[in-house]
């Protein structure tokens, strides 16, 4: 590892057993350290329990310390284990520059190794890529796992990027400090409704304002963004329902006076098996939505498995919903 120079001096002395581990060994450090459970380090970084416990056994010789402790009804971290915390992470960050092989090449070589990769995107469209992706990796890295995870936001899944908590965000925040980023999809934002909707024919800002409107509560910064320029205007919207995704809106909206305003690509498309009867209308607000983007942390720059899902999961999005 080459950013030594750059850690805290209180650590000096551990600073010789941290710079000589290889990366695989600091990254299930660092994952002991984010969950104090080991367990839950091993899932997270790709390694059956015995072989995690086995790492854990050789970190804790190496730099002194037993790293996690009884904490009466969980394990928590020793001190010196919550000191290393930053360190660790400035270590691994401090690597994401170096040249490395391709993802496929890389996973070629660890076939027999199992890792989960943990995906943060909404509920719609991973409704539309969460399949094609299974299978496709199913394929190209059959011991790798997928774990999609709750989606609660663009704030929320910044923060648990930043913490470890998730591997890939897709979402509208922007990247910054350790978190980089591509877009990967411009959006478009349209307002919703049932196609015999009396606003349909002519949504004017008066039309739009005269009925209730779904909100979606998962698009934490569309719903401020479209709050603010209301309130500029010394008017209000009445929000007549709240609902947490977006896969509960078509049919709340097929059935009633709602509008819904959302990314063009939330919105299901039509098929034989489940027509959608919405109509997409430009909103009656200049709302200029941020594109999708692809997110992950530097601490994961030579991690092969989250760059191929990455890969993957960019293609997916592009092929299904450019050109809508």
């Amino acid at each position: 590892m080459n950013s030594a120079a750059s850690l805290s001096p209180a650590l000096s002395p551990v600073l010789p057993a941290l710079t000589g581990m290889d990366a695989r060994l600091l990254r299930l450090l660092d994952a002991v350290l984010d969950e104090a459970h080991l367990a839950r380090a091993a899932a997270r970084v790709g390694l059956p329990l015995p072989a995690a416990a086995s790492a854990l056994e050789r970190c804790r010789q190496l730099l002194r310390d037993p790293l996690l402790e009884d904490g009466g009804t969980q394990m928590r971290l020793t001190a010196k284990a919550q000191a290393l915390r930053e360190t660790v992470r400035q270590m691994l960050a401090g690597d994401a520059d170096a040249p490395a092989a391709s993802p496929t090449q890389q996973l070629s070589s660890q076939a027999a190794v199992t890792q989960r990769v943990r995906i943060l995107m909404p509920d719609y469209p991973a409704q539309v890529v969460a399949h094609a992706l299974y299978q496709e990796l199913a394929t190209a890295a059959p011991a790798l796992d997928l774990e999609f995870q709750t989606w609660l936001g663009d704030a929320d899944a910044s923060t648990r990027l930043e913490r470890g908590q998730t591997d890939l965000v897709l979402g509208s925040a922007a990247p910054s400090g350790q978190v980089r980023g591509r877009e990967v999809l411009q959006e478009r934002c349209v307002a919703v409704m049932r196609r015999d909707h009396p606003a349909a024919h002519s949504l004017t800002l008066a039309r739009w304002l005269a009925y209730p409107h779904l909100q979606i509560a998962c698009h934490d910064s569309l719903n401020r963004m479209m709050d603010e320029q209301v309130a500029m205007q010394g008017l209000r919207r009445r929000v007549g329902m709240v609902i947490p995704n977006f896969l509960m809106a078509p049919a709340l909206l097929q059935d009633s006076d709602l509008i819904a305003v959302m990314p063009m690509h939330c919105v299901p498309a039509a098929t034989a098996a489940h027509p959608v009867a919405l109509a997409c209308l430009r909103p009656p607000l200049p709302l200029e939505a941020p594109p999708l983007r692809l997110l992950q942390h530097r601490r994961h720059a030579e991690d092969a498995s989250v760059a191929l899902v990455a890969q993957v999961l960019e293609r997916l999005v592009r092929l299904r919903f450019e050109g809508r």
